[in-house]
């Protein structure tokens, strides 16, 4: 071997070693089969070799799993757009997977892709980076469940107790929490108490409707309770329409409403 050629082997050992050392999942791809991975790849998936693992998948993604929330990354979209394309269109965006690993267990990573080699002809390889987010993404879970708790009160009735203050990013993970809840228990009524709601101000009426008329269009109804005095004069001073939005002074008119006895 030429001194060149040493080199370059020397610099390719150290390259390696430097991958299998990452604690992320690091994979070379064309968006439809695996062209290289790291050792952490290989152990997440519990083979002993990238041909290993060849045998029964040509790619990683054929381990996404998808939950109909469009969250997730999918192996395919209906456009014709494959994974890894996405992340090369959409490189601003943040991307996530869920994955089932050997033991059945679902992970979550966040996905970041690069270009490595771009042909005309041959087309293109990509370096992708998986990172385990699973245990941030359920603590973030957990504390929006604990944020904004939904109740089940009867079969068909949820309600959710506001407290404290409602900002644009808090009320965007209600509507979220509430449509999922409608899809997954067949919810038709929604009660939204809002007076544990420190200060009520057009934005916060705004994020209130906007709501009431996206479970609307899922064909819920929506009922605002703990409309206090001085809410309601606020409302009205601030010319917001409330037409077609059922709302209550108490909680317990609310309930009463529904049929549930109080």
């Amino acid at each position: 071997m030429t001194k060149k050629e040493i080199e370059l082997e020397l610099e390719l050992k150290k390259t390696r070693l430097i991958l299998d050392a990452q604690p992320n999942i690091v994979i070379v791809t064309d968006g439809k089969k695996l062209t290289d991975a790291n050792q952490e790849f290989l152990n997440f998936f519990q083979v002993d070799s990238m041909e290993e693992f060849l045998k029964t998948s040509d790619c990683i993604c054929d381990y996404f799993i998808n939950d109909d929330s469009n969250r997730y990354l999918k192996k395919i979209y209906e456009d014709g757009t494959t994974w890894a394309k996405l992340l090369i269109d959409e490189p601003t965006m943040s991307h996530k997977a869920l994955i089932k690993n050997k033991d059945g267990e679902n992970k979550i990573f966040e996905v970041r892709g690069n270009i490595l080699v771009d042909k005309d002809v041959d087309g293109y390889e990509e370096v992708v980076v998986f990172s385990d987010i699973t245990t941030i993404e359920n603590q973030s879970i957990l504390i929006s469940q604990m944020e904004l708790p939904i109740l089940d009160i009867s079969d068909n009735v949820t309600l959710i107790p506001l407290v404290g203050m409602l900002d644009s990013l808090k009320s965007q993970r209600l509507m979220e929490n509430i449509l999922y809840s409608i899809k997954d228990r067949a919810t038709t009524t929604v009660i939204i108490d809002i007076g544990g709601i420190l200060v009520v101000d057009s934005a916060v009426a705004a994020h209130l409707i906007k709501i009431t008329k996206a479970t609307k269009l899922m064909g819920c109804t929506t009922i605002l309770s703990g409309i206090a005095p001085d809410v309601a004069q606020t409302i009205v001073n601030l010319g917001i329409n409330l037409d077609g939005i059922n709302t209550t002074s108490t909680l317990q008119d609310a309930l009463k409403i529904v049929h549930i006895k109080i």
